[in-house]
């Protein structure tokens, strides 16, 4: 692809890593990081086409875009994406975390164990592979954001269904922590974002009365979309959010989880 502008913003000269970028919140994430001057490098796991759409925007603002597949369900998909991430750029300055390993939506009684262990390596392993491999690099440089994607089912149940996922993102939430202590230094900052419930395909299936009963008990009075998590990304990605580490920063329109279920039933 042919850029058609020239790219500036506060991200100008910096490359981003997007995983997850073909759909949803990483295409919005994408693009908005891309707007502020970024080049990037998106994953897809299978959305090739909308993967390649997401790009040809990014580099209509001017950036250069970069797809690879990554399958981080397989046991060495960590190391498969920052092996083929090297192969394509020689650093990163800013990592999005955003993808994660399928899971089994079952109450914990009915789990697996294996497949909750699985889940839950899948995604701290990756996140750790990421920050081992390219945030030591970012002190080296004297500029780097990680930020990582979670969840307010972190903080407790908030919808049948979600323990792995829940028990995961408060495992990645600790990870945010320890990492930010060892490596937030020399210009680099390691935060997470606590998004409520967003508009994406993946939640499309939540039935609309429950939709509806969510937007009532928002104080924003409407459900999330990928831009407004996007926005937060790209506040966390700037150089003046400096100050801001080790911190997992509720993205979720002044809804307060766990959910207020007495809000949510109208009640």
């Amino acid at each position: 692809m042919t850029r058609s502008v020239s790219a500036s913003g506060p991200l100008e000269g910096r490359i981003a890593l997007v995983t997850g970028g073909s759909r949803g919140i990483g295409a919005a994430t994408a693009t908005t990081l891309a707007g502020l001057g970024a080049d990037v490098v998106l994953t897809y796991r299978s959305s090739l086409d909308e993967a390649k759409a997401v790009a040809a925007a990014c580099e209509e603002k001017g950036v250069k875009a970069t797809l690879l597949r990554a399958d981080l369900d397989a046991a060495d998909g960590a190391e498969e994406l920052v092996a083929a991430v090297r192969e394509r750029v020689d650093h990163l300055d800013v990592v999005v975390s955003n993808a994660c390993a399928s899971y089994p939506r079952v109450p914990l009684s009915d789990m697996d164990p294996t497949a909750l262990g699985d889940k839950v390596r899948n995604d701290v392993v990756l996140l750790h592979r990421l920050t081992t491999a390219f945030v030591p690099a970012m002190r080296e440089r004297g500029y780097g954001r990680l930020v990582v994607i979670s969840s307010g089912s972190s903080w407790g149940p908030t919808a049948p269904g979600l323990a792995a996922h829940g028990v995961t993102k408060a495992a990645l939430e600790g990870y945010v922590r320890y990492a930010a202590d060892e490596f937030g230094a020399g210009g680099v900052t390691v935060n997470g974002l606590a998004l409520g419930f967003v508009l994406t395909d993946a939640s499309s299936v939540v039935p609309q009365p429950a939709r509806d009963a969510l937007a009532n008990a928002t104080p924003a009075g409407r459900l999330g979309a990928p831009q407004d998590i996007a926005n937060a990304v790209s506040l966390l990605a700037r150089p003046e959010s400096e100050w801001i580490n080790g911190a997992t920063l509720p993205v979720t329109g002044g809804l307060n989880y766990p959910l207020n279920l007495s809000r949510v039933r109208g009640h």
